[in-house]
């Protein structure tokens, strides 16, 4: 049960220390260009992993050096349709992408985070010829897990998660191919059940079409948010998360977790307590 955007705001470091203790979240990912990633600390019970980001905030490179990659004040273009858009005309430099998330991951490595996983802003990891470069920088670091935002399980309503959903199975069956040092969950659950959809009724729902055994992700977004808290910082530009953070928040606080998982025989582990010897790699 992984929550991503550690580091983004105080908010999420407050969700998934409560959520840790509870039991109901055991794996986080790090924003290493996050305005508040020096608050981020190691949660006993949490496997870390790096949240690799080349859509929003400002790069850790030199703007000179990621020119593909930044706009005119030197932010990353901050949605997923121009960055999108910039894939497509083959105005995106990979060799630009790998250099800035190869020093994202050593970011995080000089701060004492022992990684075990990799996944991406807005799943743009999975973006067509990302995937790849994504597998390169897991491996460069011994990283063994990395995310394949694959829904395989579970139907979603006609709304814009079922498009995600789809898009993302379409980009990540042309991502089979196989590499030497990483592997992948058999899922990814939560792309198109976000917010108050959210359940431990859904999930149990969607799982039971899974082979006994499997490995899913569940990607979700927590938040707990103080009076004193800042702001969103405005360099990452509009964000929808934090409408996922207090329904999120409040399911993953409930006990129904917990209860569900014993009575449908769920493991939850970490990246940190999985053996990829028993998955196919990725």
């Amino acid at each position: 049960m992984n929550a991503d955007d550690l580091g983004l705001h105080p908010a999420v470091q407050r969700a998934v220390e409560h959520c840790a203790q509870l039991g109901t979240i055991t794996s986080a990912s790090v924003l290493a260009n996050g305005p508040h990633v020096e608050q981020v600390r190691s949660i006993p019970g949490v496997s870390l992993g790096a949240h690799l980001n080349v859509l929003r905030g400002t790069p850790l490179s030199p703007a000179s050096e990621v020119r593909s990659l930044v706009d005119a004040n030197g932010r990353f273009v901050g949605t997923f349709t121009a960055l999108w858009s910039r894939l497509a005309f083959g105005k995106l430099a990979l060799e630009e992408v790998e250099l800035e998330w190869g020093r994202q991951v050593e970011s995080l490595l000089s701060r004492g985070f022992a990684l075990s996983h990799i996944d991406g802003e807005k799943h743009t990891h999975c973006l067509p010829g990302l995937f790849e470069v994504a597998c390169r920088v897991a491996e460069r670091f011994s990283i063994p897990w990395i995310r394949r935002s694959e829904e395989r399980f579970g139907c979603a309503t006609w709304d814009l998660g079922l498009l995600r959903k789809r898009l993302l199975h379409h980009w990540c069956a042309k991502t089979r191919t196989h590499t030497t040092h990483t592997s992948s969950a058999d899922s990814v659950w939560g792309i198109a059940h976000q917010g108050v959809a959210l359940t431990p009724q859904r999930a149990a729902h969607a799982f039971r079409g899974a082979e006994r055994g499997s490995i899913i992700e569940i990607v979700c977004h927590p938040g707990l948010v103080s009076k004193l808290d800042p702001c969103l910082d405005p360099s990452f530009g509009k964000m929808k998360v934090a409408r996922l953070w207090r329904p999120e928040f409040e399911s993953l606080s409930e006990s129904s977790w917990l209860a569900t998982a014993v009575r449908e025989r769920w493991t939850l582990t970490g990246f940190d307590r999985l053996n990829t010897t028993q998955r196919e790699h990725a």
